[in-house]
């Protein structure tokens, strides 16, 4: 029986209009990791005169030693260059010439001179991090042609690998999000990991692995590759509804379903020639933002529709395809079954009566902060994490996002991490307290090592006299209570941080240089990406991971210790702890701490028209 391919078209289309970013997004991926419509991309690049991705190989920018190991030329000279010697010099001495760059826009510098973050950037982009590799490999070895073998059979392996692993399964995620779009409103993000949350990604990649193995013996015949691509075509969408299935099984059920349809699907692939041309006139954003997802969405319909010839015809297989709400949507009653917990906490969050009221619900709402742990703040707590919980799942059982609770395999219950962490809990005047002393003590501690392991000396960090970093402690603080609103969300909640920790340095050094004529406490002139040499991209990236393990998992586990401190006890302790912090703190500004290690940089100028 045939396939209505202007029936599959327009499902097509009314699936891109129904998740068209999302759509986008995962074919735009695809062209920019190599697996699929590549020829988007390229085209754009060509006319934007971005060239860095060609395989022109003409100057020692192009020719780089990564391209090199990939397309297997080691050996070869190139334009005259023996890429072993000359371009091993080359790629140093680029290295060497770049790490003295810097320019300024504005108050932002781009350096390569000092930083974890300047070495990185000039060593991919010089490619002398093959030279480093190369030089760590000669000095074990004490052989270069070893050391040239070892980095050859080690980049071939890496390569492959991020190929068969990585990229080549990105096809069969590909295939899931398109098969989810043609019957739901909404595709989290999340679900692009779903071959990892079923523990099916390596199983896949062996999948895809004997496929192409397959073919590359069929390609040997005269006409057998050709013919066998088409047979092969549904393996993908086969692995998205059923990734626990064998290669074999794979392969044969998608050859049995392509049985009488391969000239068929190759008249629909024609039929986009016209699209093709239309691509082409718009150099390629034709092909981003419609014609490619227009495709693989055709595509997708057009394996439902085989799907369900196999099911009626009872194909070999075919009764192994069971993921029934891939394709059809679950009713009410029965999504409210397989959900009825999250329908529970609905019901007992908008019935919740144990919230606060005036000042209190204003700290606690807004920042997250109570006076003191109460059987009141353990029930809003817990209102707190159901909320965020229904958030994860209220879709699901709206029928909005495919059921993962209705799934053949559903995902295997783990233990329950966000009651147990219970990173949505407010915390306490006193809780808060005592994280700012562990944050301004493990910064202090943080900043003695590192100078230590630095200089092989002993140095007593910061403006104060004990051992804190208010730096550090103020930045924790800040960020649990003023970014609570972002918690619910990892990403959020890391770029907030870099945004506030950044404000926070930033004025914080400016405030320094301001009240001591000019002299500085910390200098991040020559690194990459600084502004003013007050904050840096390196500085501000650790305080946004830092911020996010503080946040999820460090002030949580903290407060837990905490709350077993008797309350007497704990007021006592930062009764103590503020009194000698207060004191220290006046001492320190008719006495700041300085000396070598502490304060020998540069004065700053007294003010921002002068240092511009």
């Amino acid at each position: 029986m045939k396939i209505d391919r202007k029936q599959a078209k327009a499902a097509a289309k009314q699936s891109l209009k129904r998740n068209y970013w999302i759509l986008v997004f995962t074919c735009l991926l695809t062209a920019f990791f190599g697996i699929a419509h590549a020829q988007s991309l390229s085209s754009l690049r060509a006319v934007t005169g971005d060239t860095s991705n060609t395989d022109t190989v003409g100057n020692a920018d192009s020719a780089s030693l990564l391209y090199e190991f990939a397309s297997g030329n080691i050996g070869i000279s190139i334009d005259g260059k023996k890429l072993i010697t000359d371009q091993l010099d080359q790629a140093q001495a680029n290295f060497d010439a770049k790490k003295q760059q810097s320019f300024s826009l504005g108050g932002l510098e781009i350096s390569y001179k000092e930083g974890e973050f300047a070495k990185l950037a000039n060593m991919f982009s010089t490619g002398s991090y093959i030279t480093t590799i190369y030089k760590g490999i000669h000095s074990i070895t004490g052989s270069s042609a070893a050391a040239v073998i070892i980095l050859i059979v080690v980049s071939m392996i890496l390569r492959l690998s991020l190929t068969w692993f990585v990229l080549n399964v990105f096809v069969v995620v590909m295939a899931r999000i398109f098969l989810e779009s043609r019957k739901y409103e909404r595709i989290p993000l999340r679900n692009f990991f779903f071959l990892l949350h079923s523990k099916n990604w390596l199983h896949t990649a062996w999948v895809l692995l004997v496929k192409e193995v397959y073919l590359t013996l069929w390609n040997l015949t005269i006409i057998g590759g050709a013919i066998k691509n088409y047979s092969y075509k549904m393996v993908p969408y086969i692995l998205a509804e059923q990734p626990e299935l064998t290669a074999n099984e794979a392969i044969t059920l998608s050859r049995k379903m392509m049985y009488g349809h391969k000239l068929e699907y190759f008249k629909l692939q024609l039929s986009f020639f016209g699209w093709a041309v239309l691509e082409a006139f718009t150099f390629g954003v034709g092909g981003i933002f419609f014609i490619n997802p227009y495709i693989e969405a055709t595509a997708a319909e057009y394996y439902a529709a085989l799907r369900e010839q196999a099911k009626e015809q009872e194909t070999e297989n075919a009764d192994k395809l069971q993921d029934v709400y891939l394709f059809e949507t679950a009713s009410p009653e029965k999504l409210a079954e397989a959900y009825s917990d999250i329908d529970q906490m609905i019901h007992e969050t908008e019935s919740f009566t144990g919230g606060y009221t005036g000042a209190r619900k204003f700290f606690a709402d807004i920042f997250g902060i109570v006076p003191r742990y109460t059987e009141q703040t353990a029930a809003y707590d817990r209102n707190e994490v159901n909320k965020i919980k229904i958030s994860h799942s209220r879709f699901e059982l709206e029928g909005k996002v495919y059921p993962t609770r209705l799934s053949p395999k559903p995902h295997s219950p783990k233990r329950d991490r966000l009651t147990a962490i219970f990173y949505t809990r407010s915390y306490s005047v006193t809780s808060l307290i005592l994280m700012f002393f562990t944050g301004c003590f493990i910064g202090w501690a943080w900043e003695f090592i590192y100078k230590f392991i630095e200089t092989g000396n002993f140095v007593n960090r910061g403006v104060m006299h004990g051992p804190w970093l208010p730096i550090y402690g103020s930045g924790a603080v800040m960020i649990l209570v003023m970014l609570r609103k972002f918690r619910r969300s990892p990403l959020a909640e890391f770029f907030a941080a870099v945004v506030l920790c950044g404000i926070v340095e930033y004025f914080t050094a400016y405030f320094l240089e301001l009240t001591h004529d000019g002299q500085k406490w910390w200098d991040y002139s020559g690194y990459f990406l600084n502004i003013h040499g007050r904050v840096c991209a390196e500085g501000l990236m650790i305080f946004g991971i830092g911020g996010v393990a503080f946040v999820y998992f460090g002030a949580p586990m903290l407060d837990n210790l905490i709350r077993r401190i008797k309350p007497k006890a704990a007021a006592i302790v930062c009764a103590v702890l503020v009194t000698v912090f207060a004191v220290d703190f006046v001492y320190s500004q008719k006495h700041p701490n300085q000396g070598k290690g502490i304060t020998d940089y540069p004065a700053a100028q007294s003010s921002e028209s002068k240092a511009e």
